[in-house]
């Protein structure tokens, strides 16, 4: 019965989602972390909805890109699209490109996103703007996500 709930609540709310979410596969995901497409800087979140360091992240990152205009946010959902994705991402506010896996295999895309990443959430991979990537797996605080996206600290 829940399931049968879902699948109408998502037909139903299905325009909402499709402007809101884009679906990645194995060529937009190498082309999203391409580091040089990224001229200025910008996070690419991975996440999930049941991964609680994930929405800290997300929550920080929302508050970082709220005060830098010059900072940009693209989330990647690792899962397909769900009524409780939107919810999660609309709940804390998150700015920027959403993004859900689509229709090839999770590992391809996972693989896309970065050959290194074993699927462990969140994962974060962070661009300076100037070519440059770094990946970081696990929660990040405030000056580590700065240094990374080479920012200068706001002291």
């Amino acid at each position: 019965m829940k399931r049968l709930f879902l699948i109408a609540m998502l037909l139903a709310c299905g325009t909402v989602f499709a402007t809101a979410f884009l679906a990645l596969d194995r060529t937009s995901a190498r082309m999203l972390t391409d580091a040089k497409a990224h001229t200025r800087p910008t996070i690419v979140a991975l996440w999930s909805t049941d991964c609680p360091h994930c929405k800290k992240n997300l929550e920080l990152f929302a508050d970082m890109v709220k005060a830098d205009a010059g900072l940009r946010l693209i989330t990647v959902a690792a899962e397909p699209l769900s009524a409780e994705v939107a919810t999660s991402l609309d709940r804390i506010k998150t700015p920027g490109k959403r993004y859900v896996y689509g229709a090839d295999s999770p590992e391809a895309i996972a693989f896309a996103l970065d050959p290194k990443w074993r699927g462990e959430l969140p994962r974060t991979l962070f661009f300076d703007g100037r070519g440059n990537r770094i990946a970081v797996s696990g929660a990040v605080d405030r000056a580590s996500m700065r240094k990374s996206l080479g920012l200068a600290d706001p002291r």
